[in-house]
């Protein structure tokens, strides 16, 4: 029985600086369920991607209840379909939508979600290959796949594969733009996988917090990877391990 199914990380990127001002400045300061309905009444791609943001990182950090959890998702998904219907291929709102749909593959342990998130994360990464965002999304899929669900399983039900997935993260850790989210994930998932690399995992996390946030996600972020470092020189592998889960995406639903 799959009990969980991979992913992934709501990622940030500079679509939100164009949003309504103040559905922005909501946003920033980590107000999301406000920054969701100023960005929904703006009625404007980038209000919807917005509200799409604010709304699935509620769903997958601030949010422990697996039904409410799953309508924020749905929510952020419909934002996500109304900015792509006012901006048709928009990047953000194609990647958004993907990591959305990926987290619904999470939740609720479906295959087929998960194989559709992998699609739409292919498809984008084909039509932007020197994204940051877009590679680190495709790797965390993979990562996380093969965390959840192990090699074998996750590689013969799913395609998933280890070794893509730190191909495609060390990709997007060398394009610009990507910090703090890349080198915290990335650590976060090297984390989960086997022989984890303590040395390289620690040098990411400190990578992660030289970064300046942008908005209460990357903020988040940066706290998480406090944590987990405050963690890593406990030198209890499985405690860390155990950490880096719980503070994923949807780590803490129930």
């Amino acid at each position: 029985m799959i009990r969980s199914l991979a992913l992934l990380l709501l990622l940030t990127s500079p679509a939100h600086a164009a949003a309504p001002e103040k559905a922005a400045t909501l946003f920033a300061t980590g107000s999301y369920r406000e920054a969701a309905a100023q960005g929904r009444l703006a009625d404007t791609a980038d209000g919807y991607i917005l509200a799409g943001k604010a709304t699935g990182t509620m769903a997958a950090f601030a949010t422990t209840d697996k039904a409410v959890a799953r309508v924020q998702l749905q929510t952020a998904e419909a934002d996500f379909d109304k900015a792509l219907e006012k901006s048709p291929g928009n990047f953000d709102a194609l990647l958004q939508k993907a990591v959305v749909i990926g987290y619904r593959a999470k939740l609720d342990s479906n295959p087929g979600l998960a194989k559709q998130a992998r699609r739409n994360f292919e498809a984008i990464v084909a039509r932007y290959p020197n994204s940051p965002l877009a590679n680190a999304a495709l790797a965390g899929w993979h990562g996380e796949s093969v965390a959840t669900l192990g090699k074998f399983l996750a590689g013969t039900a799913l395609g998933a594969k280890e070794a893509q997935a730190l191909k495609l993260y060390e990709k997007a850790l060398a394009l610009p733009g990507g910090d703090p989210v890349v080198p915290y994930f990335y650590a976060s998932n090297l984390l989960t996988l086997s022989s984890p690399d303590v040395a390289k995992i620690r040098a990411l996390l400190q990578r992660s917090l030289k970064a300046s946030p942008d908005d209460g996600f990357e903020r988040q972020v940066q706290k998480n990877a406090r944590a987990l470092l405050v963690s890593l020189e406990k030198d209890d592998p499985a405690d860390t391990r155990a950490l880096a889960r719980k503070l994923s995406p949807l780590g803490a639903v129930r």
